[in-house]
């Protein structure tokens, strides 16, 4: 049976009084410039955050935990050009940190639903039971790479970074020392007195017969 009420259409007003949920990354972002960073958006739901602070690990984590619930990513530039990419979408969390010339460190957890990218652990950089551990540490997997082809990101470098150059210090060669001439001395003259002649031991004659001494009268006293 068909009802006979008309149906009331809606109008504008009816439109405008519906409250309008407010975006979590409008709110992320406002937070980030309230703190007078530098905001751009390279790319749907990623943000990249410039700005003079020490920790950017911190920056972006928070940020991402502002968030709430919703996948954004974060790059996060402090003003010695050490970066870090923070890349959330429930429940994973992947973040990639660089600082000056050494490697990247890679390091992706899955979270459960009671914690957010800003606990202590976390903002500390600690180890967690949530990490996806890799051997060697910190390197990219391929479920990390996919968390970040979510967000469009093929490289986690941010845009417009370069690479500082290492110079790598020349050796520095040490002079040796020059050896010094071993001056030849002379060979002192000895002084010790002449040792004294020494005297010929007396040659005994023997008698053949009874081998006695003979005297001095070369008679044999035995035998005559």
């Amino acid at each position: 049976m068909e009802s006979n009420d008309p149906q009331v259409p809606q109008t504008d007003q009816d439109h405008a009084e519906r409250p309008e949920r407010p975006d979590p990354l409008a709110r992320v972002i406002e937070a980030l410039t309230d703190q007078e960073y530098v905001v751009e958006q390279p790319l749907p739901g990623v943000l990249q955050v410039t700005g003079r602070f020490s920790n950017p690990e911190r920056i972006a984590l928070r940020a991402a935990a502002d968030a709430g619930d919703r996948a954004i990513a974060v790059w996060a530039t402090s003003h010695r050009d050490d970066w870090v990419l923070v890349c959330w979408d429930r429940p994973d969390l992947v973040t990639i940190t660089q600082r000056g010339g050494a490697p990247q460190r890679w390091r992706h957890r899955r979270l459960p639903a009671t914690l957010t990218p800003a606990a202590q652990t976390f903002l500390e950089g600690a180890a967690s039971s949530f990490d996806i551990v890799t051997r060697p540490k910190h390197q990219p997997t391929e479920a990390a790479r996919e968390v970040l082809a979510r967000f469009g990101i093929t490289e986690p470098a941010p845009p417009g970074w370069v690479a500082p150059v290492v110079e790598v210090p020349e050796p520095v060669q040490e002079a040796l020392p020059t050896a010094r001439p071993k001056t030849v001395r002379a060979p002192r003259a000895s002084t010790k007195a002449p040792a004294k002649p020494v005297a010929p031991e007396p040659v005994v004659k023997v008698c053949p017969n009874c081998f006695m001494a003979i005297p001095a009268t070369g008679v044999c006293d035995n035998c005559g």
